[in-house]
Parts: structure tokens; sequence; C-alpha cells
């Protein structure tokens, strides 16, 4: 019996150190996160959404990139109206990372880049008046991996207003992440 479970052991190792030095990692995750959408003439409270969605990790080092997708639910709140603002989008980021500190169970990182977000379904028709519904956001934050999972914080923030009324929204995103392979 102690044999098996050595051999076990052994294998569970080794099959660890092997996937902790592939240069391609591909995962899932899921998040929350905290928008505000300034309105114009309007006081705005952020409010709680979520994120759902898949990434690979292409490492280079010390250096990565990675690209993701994920679908988003953005919500704000107008105090005065009692009215929610929210939309939803697929976003595709492409972030390149840098290991702070890289070790086969524990990793620290930061990372930036730009985000593609195609909104599947906009404001409220008041304030979002232009027909394109990419919006190009900019990413930063840190993240930690613990054997298989990720958790990352950042801060999303948008380049260009939704429309007349709406400016670009930015948020705090947490998410928790799966590496499964």
């Amino acid at each position: 019996m102690k044999r098996i479970f050595a051999i076990l052991a052994f294998c569970v190792m080794g099959i660890t150190a092997s996937a902790q030095t592939s240069p391609i990692t591909i995962g899932i995750k899921a998040g929350w996160n905290d928008t505000k959408i300034n309105v114009r003439e309007a006081k705005v409270e952020s409010k709680g959404g979520y994120m759902l969605g898949a990434f690979a990790r292409f490492n280079l080092g010390k250096l990565y990139i990675e690209p993701g997708l994920n679908f988003s639910n953005k919500k704000s709140y107008l105090k005065d109206s009692n009215n929610e603002l929210k939309y939803r989008s697929v976003d595709i980021p492409v972030m390149v990372g840098y290991y702070l500190f890289k070790a086969p169970a524990f990793n620290f990182r930061g990372f930036a880049g730009p985000v593609a977000s195609f909104t599947t379904r906009g404001l409220n028709k008041n304030f979002l008046r232009d027909t394109d519904k990419t919006m190009w956001n900019g990413r930063v934050g840190v993240g930690i991996d613990l054997w298989k999972i990720t958790f990352d914080v950042d801060y999303e923030f948008g380049f260009r207003r939704f429309g007349d009324g709406a400016k670009a929204p930015h948020c705090w995103n947490l998410t928790v992440g799966f590496k499964l392979f």
C-alpha cells in the first residue's frame, strides 16, 4: 500500500512539474466587477456585475501573453431616478504580463493591455446614441497563481464615451481562474 501511494505521489509531482513548465496554459475564469458609468448631470453609484470567460497564456520566460474571451455584465446605478445603467458585452482582452516572482507552485505577476469590448445589450437609448457598439478599453492589474488556481485584480478604463450622455466606463475586476492544462 505504501508503494502504491509513493508511486502515485511521484506521478502527481511529475505531472504538476511538467504542467508548470509548459509554454501554453489554457483555463477558465469567473469574477465580479464594480463598474461606474458617469452620466451627464446625474449622480451615479457603481454597482456589481459579473464576468465568465476563458484564457490562454503563452509563457515566454519571465514575460507572457494572455488573450482571453469573456462575457461581461456591467452595471451602474443612477441615484436620482432609481434606474440602472447596464450593458452586456463580449470582451477580448490581450494582456502582456511579467512574472515578478516565479516558482513551480506560486507566481506573482503584473499585466497590462488592451480590451476590445463588443456590446451585445447596450445602455438606455437616452444615453447611447451612436451606432458603434465596439468599445476599446485598457486594463492594468496584478495576479497570483497558486498551483492551478489564478487570482487577478485589475482596473479597466474606457478610451471613449458611450454616447452623448454617458462617459467611458471604468471598473474594478476581481477574478478567479482554473488552469485546465
